[in-house]
């Protein structure tokens, strides 16, 4: 069976989602300020100058830094994860490097030499080899040489 090149954790889904969620409330803010602003019936521009009057933003700015803090933290999220991803597939390879060395090395050690046959060449005159023959003591003379 193939092993699967990505794994997505459950965390890290639910982490995508809920970032996916706050983006989506904050797009909702901003396009709220913006028909607050330019709508001709004033329908949301009392709610718009009340938030403004509270917390000195307008909705439509209110909605702008929500985004901006879902996409910081789906890029956190990406960073941490990508990294995990990165430490495993590392590891992966330096494991596979050192079993493609033990394999090499164990590899060569099963290897046996072969052996190789030069061709004699012939010349028309023979070779003479001198033996040196050691001098013998009287111990070393076998019962066949005292007997001749």
């Amino acid at each position: 069976m193939a092993k699967k090149k990505l794994q997505i954790t459950i965390f890290e889904i639910v982490w995508y989602i809920l970032c996916a969620v706050v983006c989506a409330w904050g797009l909702t803010y901003s396009v709220l300020g913006l028909v607050a602003k330019y709508a001709d019936t004033g329908i949301f521009e009392k709610f718009d100058d009340k938030i403004k009057e509270l917390f000195g933003l307008n909705l439509y700015f209110w909605g702008l830094i929500i985004m901006a803090l879902a996409a910081s933290a789906a890029v956190l999220v990406l960073l941490i994860y990508g990294n995990k991803f990165d430490r495993v597939s590392e590891r992966e390879q330096r494991r596979s490097a050192r079993l493609g060395a033990l394999k090499k090395e164990s590899a060569v050690v099963d290897v046996q030499p072969a052996i190789v046959v030069a061709p004699v060449e012939e010349s028309k005159t023979p070779k003479v080899t001198v033996v040196e023959v050691a001098p013998t003591t009287d111990s070393q003379v076998t019962e066949d040489q005292k007997a001749e």
